[in-house]
């Protein structure tokens, strides 16, 4: 049975399909962009999530368009290993939900021209004192992401860590924290700070009413992406640093 995520559906003029919902496995085409909303979108379902680069560096991506046709064939013959990489929760207390990220959680002025300032307890313990354009709070999987050119680590996806990273932080030796993966981040801006912003993964926005800290943990939900080469990280690594240090003209 095939299944069809609905907006793709819609894309390609199918009005009878089987929901993504109940797919076991959701070939995902684009880039890490594109990889990132289904994960956030389906991870609840269960369902297993193959990359199809068709963007530009594709970090979470496992085949190109090339190799669809033998990587179906090896879904179907079970010929695949399961990657699990953990997610964040924040939580703000006038949501009904936390925000869900398999990349990272960021808190920054509205307007990124302006700094903010914000206190960064570690399991209710200060931590730091920030002033900057703001701070990443990511996963490992995040770790090649935002954080990474805020001056960030590469951490490996298979430690169990959260990753705290300043954006441009008014002072010289403030640097990025590894907390611990049960361990419980909290954000808290100065008062008086106003258009304060939480972004999940890049995609969901909502504004921190003056006063409110926003607590960011480990989420239960892990994403599961389908790999055929068990040591696939640290090559592909390699390759797309390589590309992105290319100036294209």
């Amino acid at each position: 049975m095939v299944c069809y995520d609905k907006e793709t559906a819609i894309m390609l003029g199918i009005a009878d399909f089987e929901d993504a919902r109940h797919a076991d496995v959701l070939f995902v085409l684009g880039g890490d962009g594109t990889i990132l909303r289904a994960a956030r979108k389906y991870v609840e379902c269960g369902t297993k999530f193959l990359g199809i680069n068709i963007g530009h560096l594709g970090f979470m991506s496992e085949i190109g368009v090339d190799d669809i046709d033998a990587a179906i064939v090896k879904v179907m013959n079970d010929e695949y290993l399961i990657d699990e990489r953990m997610m964040l929760e924040a939580r703000l207390s006038h949501l009904e939900e936390p925000l869900l990220a398999l990349n990272d959680v960021i808190i920054s002025k509205e307007n990124r021209t302006h700094m903010v300032k914000f206190d960064l307890y570690i399991n209710d313990s200060l931590a730091e004192l920030y002033n900057g354009d703001g701070l990443i709070v990511s996963t490992p999987t995040g770790s090649t992401a935002y954080s990474l050119s805020a001056g960030g680590p590469i951490v490996a996806p298979n430690v169990n860590c959260m990753l705290v990273t300043p954006i441009c932080p008014h002072s010289l030796y403030a640097r990025s924290i590894i907390a611990k993966f049960s361990d419980v981040v909290k954000v808290a801006p100065f008062a008086g700070e106003e258009n304060v912003t939480l972004t999940a993964d890049g995609q969901e926005i909502v504004h921190i009413p003056e006063g409110e800290d926003v607590t960011i943990y480990r989420s239960k939900l892990v994403t599961q992406f389908i790999r055929f080469n068990k040591n696939h990280f640290f090559p592909q690594l390699k390759d797309k640093l390589a590309q992105w240090s290319i100036t294209k003209k």
